[in-house]
């Protein structure tokens, strides 16, 4: 129930929509429930070879049937009583069919309303959270357990309405013949305990499924991202192994829960028709009933066994989904858990855009370690700082701080004169335009990917950031110009082409602070030059402030500010010749590099 309670409240199902699926059910239930009845008086009927008197002196209903008839200016005849069967019948099949559209249509909002809300939390969690999150498991999560899970969370409600027609059918039976309706209910009782194992069993197979669903989803998500790599390290085989051995594993457990649903199924339709037999054999030899109730009954009986058969399996369909409905909560109460704090209030507007680090400290949670060890400096509005040091000295981990994707321990960063928690969140990020080292690039069009920075940018927004990122004329030369399809990851352009075209994303955003993650990285001497030279006529030509990440020396010799980061402390700061006269570490970079 508690369980229950969670995943109503996690995807917001009504009580007005359980209500509508289940008068619906009721309603149906009623209308098959007086079409079955309709049979006593039709076998009357037929035996009494329609003579009316013999009726009424049967059975003091047929004054009601009578009556009623007579209200539609008819006469009572086999004709008629077997058209109002099927109007009943017919009733029941218009309600069940309202009822699995609207239960279909409540079902598939519930599971896009559930991936929504945790795609959207996903994107609000911190960025330590997506540090420890295997993207395969997520992906496994929105695309598969989700649907699982929704559909579980929707199968009790369906037990509701079958326990309804049960309660029905079984009604009736008792009116026809109390003593083998309890003999009934004890038999069905005792045969249900035959399957209880396998609906167990189920439970634990259906959450080793999930878990091998997991593993497959992210074994594929990492080795589709990296065909060249799996192939140029000899390791074909091997994958192909791997992969072979996760599908046998996920064959054999899903073929292992057909299988005990399957068991299910066998057990419990021959109970059902024994049953039915068993009843024949008494009514005729002990209880000496008439054919009319003997047809009767045994008509209910054999529509009871669909019902008593779907109960079973929509428990073990739940006992089953439980896997599912475990690793959604888990990853759905991990998500919550991990949600930014925006404890600022005050919107970030001003052009100018000035950076003040004062004995700022970071660790990592997983390290005792300082990542960032009492780093002081300033980044002047409108010019370019360029942190540059060996590998793994703090250099990204620093360029986080200052949108609060990772959060000092000690020390204060400042905008403007303002602490950066001050600020609203959204307000930060705004001013803040980011090229990563790889640009991620969307499947979808040059314009596509650089209205990315900015929905709303016009044609000639476009036009110029691509003008300002140095890619225009490259793009002019294409036949379809900014409407070119560049695949995922922009597979058809060079290195330089997509670093600047990811610039130029970035530049449409006209964010006050641009951060640039080693652009430069996968660019040739030539591009790198190029670059470099459009990234001074970005400093000429709008009011930004630069802050770049490099390795790549000569990139960055142009930046008003440079800052060697070493072990997460600062070693050197000042302009390129500055540092050049210094016998520093960048000096001996810059001659390895130069020479």
């Amino acid at each position: 129930m508690k369980k229950w309670n969670y995943y109503r409240g996690l995807i917001n199902l009504r009580i007005k929509s359980i209500s509508i699926l289940i008068v619906m059910t009721l309603v149906a239930t009623a209308s098959e429930a007086l079409g079955l009845s309709l049979f006593y008086p039709i076998f009357q009927y037929i035996s009494a070879e329609g003579d009316i008197v013999v009726l009424l002196e049967q059975s003091s209903i047929w004054e009601y049937i009578i009556n009623f008839i007579n209200i539609f200016g008819a006469d009572v005849s086999l004709g008629i009583l077997l058209l109002f069967s099927f109007v009943a019948f017919l009733s029941r099949q218009i309600f069940m069919y309202i009822r699995s559209v609207y239960s279909a249509r409540i079902g598939k909002q519930l599971e896009m309303q559930l991936s929504t809300k945790i795609f959207k939390n996903y994107l609000k969690a911190d960025i330590e959270y997506y540090d420890s999150m295997p993207i395969g498991l997520l992906a496994n999560v929105l695309t598969r357990e989700v649907a699982t899970a929704t559909s579980a969370i929707m199968r009790p409600i369906e037990l509701i309405t079958n326990l309804a027609m049960l309660i029905v059918f079984f009604s009736i039976l008792i009116v026809i013949s109390l003593e083998m309706t309890l003999v009934a209910i004890i038999v069905l009782i005792i045969a249900s305990y035959v399957p209880k194992a396998w609906i167990q069993q189920s439970e634990v197979v259906g959450k080793k499924l999930v878990s091998t669903n997991n593993q497959l989803t992210s074994f594929l998500i990492e080795r589709l991202k990296s065909p060249r790599l799996v192939r140029l390290s000899g390791t074909k085989e091997a994958e192909e192994s791997e992969f072979c051995q996760l599908v046998d594993k996920q064959r054999r457990n899903f073929v292992l829960a057909s299988v005990l649903t399957a068991r299910t199924e066998l057990v419990l339709e021959p109970v059902v028709i024994l049953l039915s037999l068993v009843f024949l054999y008494l009514s005729v030899t002990m209880f000496n009933m008439s054919i009319e109730l003997i047809g009767l009954y045994l008509l209910i009986s054999m529509r009871l066994l669909p019902v008593v058969k779907s109960t079973m399996l929509l428990w073990q369909s739940v006992k089953n989904s439980l896997g599912s409905i475990e690793v959604v909560s888990n990853r759905f109460q991990q998500i919550l858990n991990s949600k930014e704090d925006d404890t600022g209030n005050i919107t970030l507007t001003s052009s100018e855009i000035e950076i003040d680090f004062n004995s700022v400290c970071y660790s990592y949670p997983s390290s005792h370690k300082l990542a960032i060890n009492n780093v002081s400096f300033l980044v002047p509005a409108n010019k370019t700082t360029a942190i540059v040091g060996p590998s793994g000295g703090g250099k990204s981990t620093l360029i986080d701080l200052i949108p609060r994707l990772r959060i000092p321990d000690s020390g204060t960063i400042k905008i403007n004169g303002i602490r950066v928690e001050e600020y609203s969140t959204d307000s930060l990020r705004k001013i803040i335009a980011y090229v990563p080292q790889s640009p991620q690039i969307f499947n979808g069009s040059i314009a596509d990917h650089i209205r990315y920075g900015n929905k709303d940018a016009n044609d000639e927004d476009l036009h110029r950031s691509a003008s300002l990122a140095g890619i225009d004329s490259f793009i002019n030369t294409l036949p379809e110009k900014y409407n070119t399809l560049i695949g995922e990851d922009a597979i058809r352009l060079s290195g330089g082409q997509r670093q600047r075209l990811d610039l130029a994303r970035a530049l449409i955003q006209k964010a006050h602070l641009l951060i640039l993650d080693e652009p430069t990285s996968n660019l040739d001497a030539d591009s790198e030059d190029s670059f470099k030279n459009t990234l001074i006529g970005i400093v000429k030509e709008t009011n930004t402030t630069i802050v770049i990440i490099a390795h790549r020396l000569p990139s960055i010799s142009h930046a008003d500010q440079i800052i060697v980061l070493n072990n997460g402390e600062i070693e050197e700061m000042g302009a390129h010749t500055e540092l050049l006269s210094c016998d520093g570490w960048y000096s001996k970079a810059w001659k390895k590099q130069t020479s």
